[in-house]
């Protein structure tokens, strides 16, 4: 049985990664093109998650998981409950970061947070054209997911401050609208990259393209920019699908080169 919560804290910001399926064993050739593929092929262990933080007194979840009950379960694990979520941050909209935003019964499952995401995906979400491309479920569920959150969205256009300590950063590329997101602290802040990293050597190699990126050029770029700046202001990294719980820092190798340091290493 694979563990569902790894509680961490840095700094001051309390927080916890939370298990929302089960890993995919996976090659890490699935997500690199041709000319850098790796002859040992290096299957690793793909994992989906979403996070919990206690940041300046507010409850903050960043994505909401593939179901809404798994997430909320591993919450009551630590005394949180769905209504004490303030702000949900949304990375993106594929569907192992949003379906857990509805109950079975199609009502907000965090009923008194405010829903965080780019202007530009949430337009993406909003076209018919959008939504006539998808398959009849996801279609329903994409319609039904707009249609709910329309009262308690928040769209981001650019760089900008959600609320004090907590800023959304563009970062295009795997995604329309793909967002990171910075969380200052006592220290060194935190960042939650979303899908910006499927595995370490994307941002040891942020020039490597991901082919599964809707733009990978677009991801490229963007992961030169966020790793610089990891880099520069070593900041503890969380990310969506790194192995469990994905958390780490970009230390200076050389001159453009980076290594990725776990902070929460295996036994």
């Amino acid at each position: 049985m694979q563990d569902f919560l790894h509680r961490f804290s840095h700094e001051d910001i309390e927080g916890a990664v939370i298990r929302v399926l089960e890993d995919e064993i996976l090659s890490i050739n699935e997500f690199l093109a041709e000319v850098h593929q790796l002859e040992s092929g290096d299957e690793y262990e793909f994992a989906y998650t979403c996070c919990y933080l206690n940041h300046r007194g507010r409850h903050i979840l960043v994505d909401a998981g593939f179901d809404p009950d798994t997430p909320p379960g591993a919450l009551e694990s630590i005394d949180v409950a769905p209504e004490d979520i303030e702000l949900v941050l949304l990375t993106h909209a594929d569907r192992d970061h949003v379906a857990g935003l509805l109950t079975h019964d199609g009502l907000l499952t965090y009923p008194n947070a405010q829903h965080v995401i780019s202007r530009e995906t949430w337009d993406h979400l909003s076209r018919n054209e959008t939504l006539d491309a998808l398959d009849d479920e996801r279609r329903r569920f994409y319609h039904k997911l707009v249609r709910t959150l329309a009262e308690s969205i928040r769209l981001c256009d650019g760089e900008m401050e959600v609320v004090e300590g907590i800023r959304f950063i563009p970062s295009p590329g795997h995604r329309v609208g793909h967002a990171v997101y910075e969380f200052a602290s006592a220290g060194t802040p935190l960042v939650h990259t979303g899908d910006c990293f499927f595995h370490p050597l994307f941002a040891e190699h942020p020039d490597w393209p991901n082919v599964t990126d809707s733009i990978p050029a677009t991801g490229v770029a963007s992961r030169r920019q966020l790793v610089e700046q990891l880099a520069d202001t070593r900041a503890a990294v969380l990310s969506s699908h790194i192995p469990f719980p994905g958390m780490g820092m970009l230390a200076r190798a050389g001159e453009h080169t980076y290594q990725w340091v776990s902070l929460t290493p295996n036994p």
